[in-house]
C-alpha cells in the first residue's frame, strides 16, 4: 500500500478545533511541529485543570493517540495538557517539555480572546 500524502498542518487544525469545541476550559492550543516525525502531530493544550497538581515540573507526560490505524492515513496525535501557570514556565524555558519537543515553529491554532495577550506572547 502506497503512503497517502499527509497534511499534518490541516490535520492539527482539525483536531484543535474539535478539541476546543468539546472542552470550554481550553485557553490555548499550540501545534508544535519542530522536531516531530512526519506523521506525528504534537499539540500543547493550555487549560484550567481543577484539582491538577502542576508544581512538579518533572511530571509532564504527553498522551499518545494512534490515529487511522490500519489505513493509509495512519498517524500519531500526541497531546500535552498544561495549566496556565505551567505554560508560563514552559514559555520561559523549554527544558521542561517532553524529550524532543520544542516551541520552535509553534503555531497558535486556538486561543480564547480574553487570553490572547496573556498566553500567546510572541507567537
Amino acid at each position: 500500500m502506497a503512503d497517502v500524502p499527509f497534511d499534518r498542518v490541516q490535520a492539527a487544525k482539525r483536531y484543535a478545533s474539535m478539541y476546543r469545541e468539546t472542552d470550554p476550559q481550553i485557553q490555548l492550543i499550540l501545534h508544535l511541529p519542530g522536531n516531530a516525525p512526519e506523521r506525528e502531530i504534537r499539540l500543547l493544550v493550555v487549560r484550567g485543570l481543577s484539582g491538577f497538581d502542576d508544581t512538579d515540573v518533572g511530571s509532564l507526560e504527553s498522551i499518545d493517540f494512534g490515529m487511522g490505524a490500519g489505513s493509509e492515513s495512519k498517524h500519531k496525535l500526541v497531546v500535552l495538557n498544561v495549566t496556565p501557570s505551567r505554560w508560563e514556565a514552559l514559555y520561559q524555558s523549554e527544558r521542561h517539555l517532553p524529550r524532543g519537543w520544542t516551541l520552535r515553529d509553534a503555531e497558535v491554532l486556538e486561543c480564547t480572546p480574553d487570553d490572547d495577550d496573556d498566553l500567546v506572547g510572541e507567537f
